[in-house]
């Protein structure tokens, strides 16, 4: 009789610990997901120098990588539409991370999070296993216990285990003994799927995380482009960049020609001449704010440096940029001799200083 009570609470136990198990697992696998987003964000952030300033840092990065490939399309991506084309760049990065070559790093940080997470299971089994026993606790103590412990690591809902909580779990040294067994083989299992599943699932979220991080000010000069600098998205005051561009990357041309205006706004807004607005109201540049809208949002302070980068551009890209604004570099907009002068590796080594 005894033997039969034994045995049958020995069954007890085991289909009590299979339907933890079952539960736990699903927690286990997404717990791991989220340590891993965070661990890769701060890896990255810590070894790739593109992630480890403010976005003027990335921003230079993308430039130079932007002069190296000498690729139109995306050029005009990152002109028009920054934003998004930042957020390309930095899920292209986080792919490249994650690709075989550092294999061996999101395999390590697999282990260490499972290791973590394996003793943090193992040490709820136990303390839960102590206090019950000291408490006589039912299933539903033990429980109670178990998710209590398990709170600081893992999102795993007390709701979820009702339908064993009325169980009859006489001997809490048995279940501690057939549960910290069985988790090694389950834990094994864990890591297998993890291995198998498709790392593309979670560069959203590192990339959310990255993205946050190097956020700021999306605003760009309504002369040229230039991204504003600021590292709050909705920063008081001015808008500003250290740097302006020549006002043809945007576009610009004299009003009634189809001359482009390769005057860089820095300059412009010293000198005495007049811009036209698309309701065809003139104002002087001087003057820019007077014009309203965006134009009132800018701090551009008269300037005549102006950097290579952007001369480099409009000389490489000329008959590009011709084509795709409707355009023409000439007569007063003609590029200067000078600047068809300036190589690309003058303007990667002004980038790098």
């Amino acid at each position: 009789m005894n033997f039969k009570i034994s045995c049958q609470g020995a069954i007890s136990i085991t289909s009590f610990v299979d339907f933890l198990l079952l539960k736990l697992m699903p927690a286990i696998s997404d717990t791991i997901w989220k340590i891993m987003v965070h661990k890769v964000a701060g890896d990255m952030r810590t070894t790739c120098p593109e992630f480890n300033g403010n976005r003027a840092n990335l921003e230079k990065y993308i430039l130079y990588s932007l002069a190296e490939e000498e690729n139109f399309d995306k050029y005009w991506q990152y002109l028009h539409h920054p934003e998004s084309f930042f957020r390309q760049y930095i899920r292209d990065h986080i792919r490249r991370y994650c690709s075989e070559k550092e294999s061996e790093k999101i395999k390590t940080f697999l282990k260490i999070i499972l290791g973590d997470i394996k003793n943090t299971i193992l040490s709820a089994i136990h303390m839960s296993t102590k206090v019950a026993k000291a408490k006589g606790s039912t299933a539903s103590g033990w429980l109670d216990l178990f998710c209590y412990h398990l709170q600081c690591k893992l999102i795993f809902p007390r709701r979820d285990l009702i339908s064993i909580e009325h169980q009859e779990v006489m001997d809490t040294e048995f279940l501690k003994e057939v549960m910290s067994k069985a988790l090694y083989p389950a834990m094994r299992e864990v890591e297998e799927d993890c291995s198998r599943k498709p790392i593309d699932e979670i560069v959203p979220d590192i990339e959310k995380i990255l993205s946050e991080h190097l956020c700021g000010c999306w605003k760009q000069c309504p002369f040229c482009k230039a991204i504003c600098t600021n590292t709050i998205p909705q920063h008081e005051g001015d808008h500003s960049v250290p740097f302006h561009r020549p006002q043809a990357v945007n576009g610009w041309h004299r009003h009634k020609t189809d001359h482009f205006v390769i005057d860089c706004c820095t300059s412009s807004v010293a000198s005495d001449r007049f811009f036209i607005v698309h309701d065809l109201q003139e104002f002087p540049y001087k003057k820019y704010r007077e014009a309203g809208g965006d134009f009132a949002t800018w701090s551009i302070t008269p300037d005549s440096s102006t950097q290579p980068y952007w001369k480099w551009f409009l000389c490489h890209f000329r008959s590009k940029l011709e084509k795709k604004y409707g355009k023409k570099f000439t007569k007063i907009g003609s590029i200067p001799d000078l600047w068809t002068k300036i190589t690309k590796q003058e303007v990667l080594n002004d980038l790098q200083k």
